[in-house]
């Protein structure tokens, strides 16, 4: 049984919540407080899977509720409750909230996130592991340039134009997003020249995937590792698997798109991972020096795909995205989903240094060398399969 704790100072819109999901009581434990200080009451007295806050209330608002939630139960996962018209608060709360719905909440797209959130947590059963990534006050998040682009593409009245504006307001994010896209290694037989080309040249998704890379790896906090180096791997991973999911598959715009995102975040756990209380230096050095992810779960009880692939459930990504970042978790596999399989061709690739620029700007020897790295790893011998799995450490 899920545990559930609604939050809102109107009572109105509680008992409204408490009729709308009536017919959740079989699977969910629902509780309701009017208040951030009668909340805090109940969970002193009793654990829960999850809260969902509104973010104006008197008092203690969502943003410093979920605070407090996270200090006390840092495996809850912390949903909150905005018109987006509050800009200063939803900003404050994007490093504590793991989700954001806009009010009034339509009621299937509720019972829809908490089933997502529902099928992360249980992705990683160990409720120690949850509390170690929960209780992370660097724990990456999904900024608010993301947050307002999601909500002005949500809402179906912006145009591309007014989606590039957003987005060009962060000079760094316009740069990066130009530096990418012009790369060889995102492989576009043309240039683009500014935010809004983008936008109609690539669509609406890439351009979300790219936002949400730059807004988790341009947090920094006390990390022991280069995140810039994560970060430049993870571009050059996601690129690259958006053009071998091209070669493999008759992949339509949205297919290639979620599998750049996949290649975007698949890494993220790994900040998660050098940022936990207690994990001694050396430790960490030793994991990432290595090539293979067992390492990471010897040292850490976890590796730092299970993590990605957890706070991806709690960000409420599509399942494929999930899926595909999750099997780096395991022995390439190419059964998983061609999504997965084209992740795992990117990775291993990048990881190894065989994509060079040379070979970058030729689409023959693209499609040569993914068919290469297909027989060496669907030949390989599980004990051997898992080389790349870490990658070659976080240098």
């Amino acid at each position: 049984m899920l545990k559930i704790l609604f939050v809102d100072d109107e009572p109105n819109v509680l008992q409204a919540v408490r009729r709308a999901t009536r017919d959740m009581r079989h699977e969910w434990d629902i509780r309701f407080a009017e208040d951030a200080d009668q909340a805090m009451t109940m969970l002193d007295e009793e654990a829960f899977d999850v809260v969902v806050t509104d973010m104006r209330m008197p008092g203690t608002d969502g943003a410093e509720l979920l605070m407090l939630v996270r200090a006390c139960s840092p495996s809850t996962a912390r949903i909150v409750l905005s018109g987006y018209a509050e800009d200063e608060a939803v900003f404050r709360s994007t490093r504590v909230a793991h989700q954001f719905l806009s009010k009034p909440c339509d009621v299937e797209l509720l019972k829809r996130t908490i089933a997502e959130i529902r099928d992360a947590q249980q992705a990683v059963p160990s409720g120690k592991i949850r509390d170690l990534i929960g209780s992370v006050e660097q724990l990456p998040a999904l900024g608010e340039v993301y947050q307002r682009l999601v909500s002005a593409i949500e809402s179906g009245q912006a145009n591309n134009d007014e989606l590039a504006e957003i987005v060009s307001e962060d000079v760094a994010l316009t740069a990066e997003i130009l530096r990418l896209l012009n790369s060889s290694f995102f492989g576009l037989s043309r240039r683009v020249e500014s935010v809004a080309q983008a936008v109609g040249f690539l669509g609406v998704d890439v351009l979300r995937a790219i936002v949400a890379g730059h807004s988790v790896f341009n947090q920094r906090g006390s990390s022991t590792v280069d995140v810039d180096a994560i970060s430049r791997r993870s571009q050059q991973v996601a690129a690259l698997s958006r053009r071998i999911h091209g070669i493999l598959n008759d992949a339509t715009s949205p297919e290639l798109a979620n599998v750049y995102l996949a290649g975007m975040l698949h890494e993220v756990g790994a900040l998660v991972l050098t940022t936990i209380d207690g994990t001694a230096r050396l430790d960490v050095e030793g994991a990432f020096r290595s090539n293979e992810a067992t390492v990471d779960r010897l040292v850490f009880g976890i590796d730092r795909y299970a993590i990605s692939t957890y706070l991806l459930g709690l960000w409420a990504f599509p399942p494929e995205i999930i899926q595909a970042v999750g099997s780096l978790s395991r022995q390439p596999d190419r059964s998983v989903s061609p999504m997965a399989w084209s992740l795992t061709l990117a990775r291993h690739i990048v990881v190894n240094g065989r994509l060079t620029e040379e070979v970058a700007d030729d689409e023959a020897e693209i499609e040569a060398l993914v068919r290469l790295v297909e027989t060496e790893l669907i030949g390989e011998a599980p004990a051997a399969a898992v080389v790349d799995a870490a990658g070659a450490g976080l240098r």
